[in-house]
Order: structure tokens, then C-alpha cells, then sequence
């Protein structure tokens, strides 16, 4: 019997750490003649560019055979038969400790980063106060000059889009932390 390395398992984890790589894995995997390029790109509905990366990744998992088709390669057919062992013995107590993990493995970035759009939620509202207090000021009091009367609707329109923008941002926060991690830190 062999025993895995650490390396091999190290490369295996790390081609289908993506779901598209995965995809390109099961795609491969029923189809025993292969696909050429084309009709990859076509499957998938990726650019050129991306499906390359994916590929380059993938070197080793698949290869081309003689007709220019890609085909899984032997260590490939283990890597799929890695996700049809993951998709056939899944059960639902398995779904308690998928969570768990998961859990575990959010990004440490995403709390810190909505406790700072949270904090700039609160002080663009105590800034907004602080205009609407100015905005009565101005109104109640003689001799306040036009330039006044002109500039506060504008930085209460530039507050209130800021508190817009900040909302949406808590809102979104963990999918687009996520696309960041992916592209910058990985």
C-alpha cells in the first residue's frame, strides 16, 4: 500500500481549493473521450483568460490526449473520485461540523473591517446632526450669509450618500471581502 505525501496531498487540496477547478474536474470526469478547448469554454462560460489560469492550475489532475482533447489524467480520476466520496457519503450530521468548519475558517479581516464601517455609520449620523442643527441655526438667526444657505444642503446630500454607500458596503461586506482575499492574499 502507498502512503500519500504531504506533498501530493498538498497539490491535490490546492487544485480544487476553486470551484471552477472542481467543475472543470467533474466535467472531465463524465465524459470519457474528453472536450477540446472550445467546448470547455462553452460548459463553463469562461474567458479564455480565466479558463488558461484554470487549466495551467489543473496541470497534472488533467491532460491532453492525442485528438487535442482534455482528459483526466490518472491522479486526476483520484482527485474526482475525492469529490464523488465528498458528494456520496455527505449526511446531515455531517452538515453540523461543515458549518463549524466553515465558521472557523471566515475571514479574521471581515469583523474588524464592519466594526470600522459601523463606526462611520455612527459618526456620519452624529455629522448629519450637526449640519440639520446648522440648517436650524441658519433658519432661526438673521444675518446668516447666502454662501451658508448654499453650502449646507450640499454636505447634507454628501452625508446622506455617505451613509448610503456605508450601509450597502456592512451590507456586502463579506462578499466582497471574500473576492478580496481571493485576488490579493491567496
Amino acid at each position: 500500500m502507498v502512503i500519500i505525501s504531504d506533498e501530493a496531498e498538498e497539490v491535490l487540496f490546492q487544485a480544487l481549493a476553486h470551484s471552477m477547478r472542481r467543475s472543470i474536474i467533474k466535467i472531465l470526469g463524465t465524459d470519457s473521450k474528453g472536450l477540446l478547448y472550445t467546448e470547455l469554454i462553452t460548459e463553463l462560460g469562461l474567458s479564455t483568460g480565466k479558463l488558461n489560469y484554470h487549466l495551467e492550475q489543473l496541470k497534472g489532475l488533467i491532460e491532453k490526449n492525442e485528438d487535442r482533447h482534455y482528459v483526466l489524467s490518472p491522479f486526476g480520476k483520484k482527485a474526482l473520485n475525492q469529490l464523488k466520496t465528498m458528494e456520496n457519503e455527505f449526511t446531515e450530521e455531517d452538515e453540523k461540523y461543515l458549518r463549524l468548519a466553515e465558521k472557523a475558517q471566515k475571514s479574521s479581516l471581515e469583523p474588524t473591517l464592519k466594526s470600522f464601517i459601523i463606526v462611520g455609520i455612527i459618526g456620519s449620523v452624529f455629522v448629519l446632526i450637526i449640519l440639520l442643527l446648522l440648517v436650524y441655526v441658519a433658519i432661526t438667526e438673521d444675518g446668516v450669509p447666502t454662501l451658508i444657505y448654499l453650502l449646507l444642503p450640499f454636505f447634507i446630500a454628501l452625508e446622506l450618500g455617505l451613509i448610503a454607500v456605508l450601509i450597502h458596503d456592512l451590507r456586502k461586506t463579506p462578499e466582497w471581502l471574500r473576492r478580496f482575499e481571493r485576488r490579493f492574499l491567496e
